[in-house]
């Protein structure tokens, strides 16, 4: 099986359906009202968290390294 780069949209637009959908479940399953506002202040700081670990993860290591004057070519 060949590896492929991860889908950052498709996995980000999952997420956001998952997570509705526990909200409704949830609210449906028990006495518990989730709100809108509190179910997508809580989708959003998940988004937001995998966004941010993707992009982490993804950076190539050493990208932000500055250059030495000795190690350019002149």
């Amino acid at each position: 099986m060949t590896k492929h780069p991860t889908d950052l949209l498709a996995l980000l637009f999952g997420l956001a359906f998952t997570i509705a959908g526990v909200i409704v479940v949830v609210t449906q399953a028990t006495n518990v009202d989730v709100s809108p506002q509190w179910g997508a202040a809580v989708g959003l700081i998940v988004l937001g968290v995998v966004a941010l670990v993707a992009t982490v993860v993804r950076a190539a290591p050493g990208a932000g390294a500055p250059v030495r004057s000795e190690d350019r070519e002149v």
